[in-house]
């Protein structure tokens, strides 16, 4: 059978795979494009980026995000080229132009919303579940950081709020914003509420390194507290999502109806 164009626009078909005009309605043709296969490209990208995050030891479930993440967007960027190369049909007549401007507004921020959650949720969820498994299972003891000297560093987006110590007689390094509940703007913050001898009470964890091994003391252990708050987020999380989708549903229903020969309803107005 020989290979024929479509018209992208009134979906007639071209014998002559040489025509750069269709002759029905003169819309421009473009040759068809030898691309190599998107999912190969996706896989390419999912390789690289795994490698990066496991040389960098980012959390397998922030990989197993971001693969999630590549297979969507290949599958809509597909989707949307074969809709774009089909036929496209007229336009519905909008019966009510005022409800229908307003419902497809709507519908743009709860897709916004949609997104913001599942962006900013799964950073969050990963963030709690990566502290959760890095102290679960750990030694630790209950003891008391001593403080020698507080430090303020200032980055162009952030600040970093630390000190210096002595835990059990060892010189230690511990992340003073846990324990102050906020982020100094400025040093002289910083040195009005912990000044040196400000003694801390904190969780000891004597296999770790760094920061890590010294932690506020809260009522729960840090690796309780972080699986507390992945558990909180994830639920949130999916009631937000569960919310908003049943909201776009109603609202993309409400749209049609203020369509011209698609049920409209005469009392939206």
């Amino acid at each position: 059978m020989p290979s024929v164009l479509k018209c992208p626009k009134c979906g007639l078909e071209l014998a002559d795979t040489q025509a750069r005009q269709c002759p029905l309605c003169a819309t421009p043709i473009l040759p068809a494009a030898k691309s190599m296969n998107v999912w190969i490209i996706a896989a390419i990208q999912f390789a690289l980026a795994a490698t990066f995050m496991l040389i960098f030891k980012f959390p397998k479930p922030m990989i197993v995000f971001f693969g999630l993440f590549i297979l969507v967007g290949t599958a809509l960027s597909k989707l949307a080229k074969a809709k774009a190369a089909a036929p496209q049909p007229v336009p519905p007549k909008v019966a009510r132009p005022v409800p229908y401007g307003i419902f497809s507004f709507l519908i743009a921020i709860c897709a916004l919303v949609l997104f913001s959650t599942v962006l900013f949720g799964s950073v969050m969820f990963l963030n709690s579940w990566n502290r959760w498994h890095k102290y679960e299972g750990q030694p630790f003891h209950r003891a008391d950081f001593q403080v020698g000297r507080v430090y303020f560093q200032k980055y162009s987006k952030s600040t970093d709020s630390y000190a210096s110590g002595t835990v059990e007689g060892n010189r230690e390094w511990m992340s003073l914003e846990p324990y102050l509940g906020f982020s100094p703007h400025r040093e002289e913050d910083l040195d009005a509420r912990v000044s040196p001898g400000t003694v801390i009470p904190v969780y000891f964890f004597p296999d770790m390194k760094g920061r890590a091994r010294v932690q506020v003391y809260t009522e729960e252990p840090p690796a309780e507290t972080s699986r507390r708050m992945a558990m909180k987020e994830l639920n949130n999380s999916l009631l937000i999502l569960g919310a908003v989708g049943v909201t776009l549903l109603v609202l993309v229903r409400l749209r049609k109806l203020c369509v011209a020969g698609d049920g409209t309803n005469p009392s939206i107005s």
